[in-house]
């Protein structure tokens, strides 16, 4: 009745944000928990802090910064829980999160992920009514979108189903679909490091058969200097772009076509084709005029794929769900 929960979570130089995400944490309502802390080598006090201020959290000192994704592959097999939460540093967590995440997943064994509405919290620690994330859909053209992303709350998205694919601040995952979900030893990709792969994974869970789904009673707050309402124009997006450091813009997209690469049916792709060009140029266009940096992720794109087709194969072997089923996901 009470599975056992594991809260794995990343660290990388987190000492001004760690007490508030485990004090979060540690104020559960739900009490069949095991917290892990995986320090990715951090050079300040976060390791200091939870191994001294929080004797009941487990402390693994890494001997890298293996970041969120390869952490998380890390930290899933040093825990044992049914269901893994993990989740950033970064976020804060409602006290009848947990309890109210089992009551989901629980009921739908075949929920792979779960997505909690997400608000904003600001570095003072200030809970906005802004909504974060409520998991990503996706276009024809390939475009992914943060529902609701920097809009006011007014109960909009009080409705739970399937989604699809969940957003990476704080997923929930059932430990058989992440296990389930591994290529070559690998659920969260290494060769991306860092950026999109929730997107990649939350794609796969759902070539896998393993639904993504949106619960709005689970509730968390993330602090993300970058929320904001989605671009509605040209000049929103300029400003947008501005605001991500460029490490994080060139890996977006290159992780993002190594998704598409492992992932997307050529088929479907080929019925968007012209949707996905216009895309695609327009992006082109705009790097090389306003961001040449990003322009380097498309030579590691091009050394990487051999790589990714080989992901493709085993991916596209395993699949469980149709192409038909996955382009009713393509608005």
């Amino acid at each position: 009745m009470n599975p056992l929960v594991s809260i794995n979570i990343p660290t990388y130089n987190e000492e001004n944000r760690i007490r508030r995400a485990l004090n979060s944490v540690l104020s559960q309502t739900y009490e069949n928990l095991e917290v892990l802390v995986f320090d990715n080598a951090s050079q300040d006090k976060t390791r200091e802090i939870v191994k001294n201020e929080y004797p009941s959290v487990r402390l693994h000192a890494a001997d890298k910064n293996y970041v969120f994704g390869p952490g998380q592959n890390r930290a899933a097999k040093l825990t044992s829980g049914k269901y893994i939460v993990g989740m950033s540093a970064d976020v804060v967590i409602e006290k009848n999160f947990i309890e109210e995440m089992v009551k989901v997943m629980e009921a739908d064994p075949k929920i792979g992920a779960l997505q909690a509405k997400i608000k904003h919290i600001t570095k003072e620690g200030e809970k906005k009514n802004t909504i974060d994330t409520t998991g990503f859909q996706i276009y024809r053209s390939r475009r992914l979108v943060n529902r609701g992303h920097g809009d006011e709350d007014k109960g909009q998205y009080e409705t739970a189903g399937e989604i699809f694919s969940y957003e990476g601040a704080v997923p929930i995952w059932r430990r058989e679909a992440f296990l389930d979900c591994e290529v070559f030893g690998e659920t969260h990709d290494e060769d991306m490091w860092w950026m999109s792969d929730d997107i990649d994974l939350g794609w796969r869970m759902n070539l896998f058969g393993w639904k993504n789904y949106y619960a709005p009673k689970v509730l968390a707050w993330h602090e993300r200097q970058t929320t904001q309402k989605l671009a509605s124009s040209k000049l929103d997006f300029i400003k947008m772009r501005k605001s991500i450091r460029k490490d994080k813009k060139m890996l977006d997209i290159k992780n993002f076509h190594f998704t598409l690469l492992k992932n997307d049916f050529f088929l479907s792709e080929l019925k968007s084709i012209f949707s996905i060009l216009k895309r695609e140029l327009m992006l082109f266009v705009y790097f090389l005029f306003f961001e040449q940096s990003t322009l380097l992720a498309y030579p590691k794109i091009i050394a990487r794929i051999p790589r990714m087709l080989k992901k493709r194969s085993y991916i596209m072997k395993h699949k469980k769900r149709s192409r038909e089923e996955m382009e009713k996901w393509f608005l």
